[in-house]
């Protein structure tokens, strides 16, 4: 089985909005929907589950999902306090011990299709597979008073994206066992690079944009008009 687990469990802090970065609109529709969107369109997917708050689950139900004609049925879970915990119970509720899964943060709305089929090769080698790019900027290590003590070699240097992609029993273990020995991580590659898996990088995309502050925001609507214009891998509204 092929399935995904769409993460939103976030308070969205850093947006500085008086709503939740997940529902922030974008051309009309909340962030989540456009994410959703994205993954439906790929009919590969078993099982698509998305984790919100837990008192927004009935938010999602109305503000989220009844907008949208989806040929999947998605299943709502419950967060957890962090990010990880929330992984954690998306997983627990994935109706297959076995087969791939998908991560993926749910203020990412532009992963195209071809992203997504990327990690479902690149997983097929490890059991463990994510997308990332490379980094541009000269990347620099400063201590506690911000003095820089040394420069980072950047051609050995990745920002992880998500889907990361992952055998359902490999990451399942590694997060359980994350809990119990309680190790944090920010992302899920980390807890499986601490179980002891080979996680494999594939090429990710630049467009594949993490919407966390207003800027973000900005440069998403931007990202929504050109591949509008572009007429590439289109947004298409899957609306009632």
């Amino acid at each position: 089985m092929i399935c995904a687990v769409i993460v939103a469990g976030g308070s969205g802090s850093r947006m500085q909005a008086p709503e939740k970065k997940q529902y922030l609109h974008l051309s009309g529709l909340p962030l989540l929907c456009h994410t959703l969107m994205a993954f439906d369109r790929c009919a590969d997917f078993d099982q698509i589950c998305l984790v919100v708050p837990g008192e927004d689950l009935e938010k999602c139900k109305t503000d989220v999902l009844a907008p949208l004609s989806l040929a999947h049925d998605i299943q709502l879970v419950a967060g957890g306090k962090r990010r990880q915990e929330s992984v954690l119970n998306g997983l627990n509720s994935l109706k297959a011990k076995s087969g791939i899964v998908m991560i993926h943060d749910g203020v990412r709305p532009f992963v195209r299709s071809s992203l997504i089929e990327r990690c479902l090769k690149g997983v097929q080698a490890t059991g463990a597979c994510i997308p990332a790019i490379p980094a541009t900027d000269t990347l620099k290590q400063v201590d506690a008073n911000g003095v820089i003590v040394g420069t980072v070699e950047r051609q050995t240097i990745r920002l992880a994206q998500t889907p990361q992609t992952f055998s359902i029993e490999l990451i399942r273990r590694a997060h359980h066992d994350a809990a119990r020995n309680n190790f944090v991580a920010t992302d899920d590659a980390s807890v499986a690079e601490k179980f002891g898996a080979s996680v494999i990088v594939v090429p990710g995309d630049p467009d594949n944009i993490k919407i966390t502050t207003p800027h973000d925001l900005i440069v998403a609507q931007a990202i929504f008009k050109r591949w509008g214009m572009m007429q590439q891998d289109s947004l298409e509204f899957h609306l009632t």
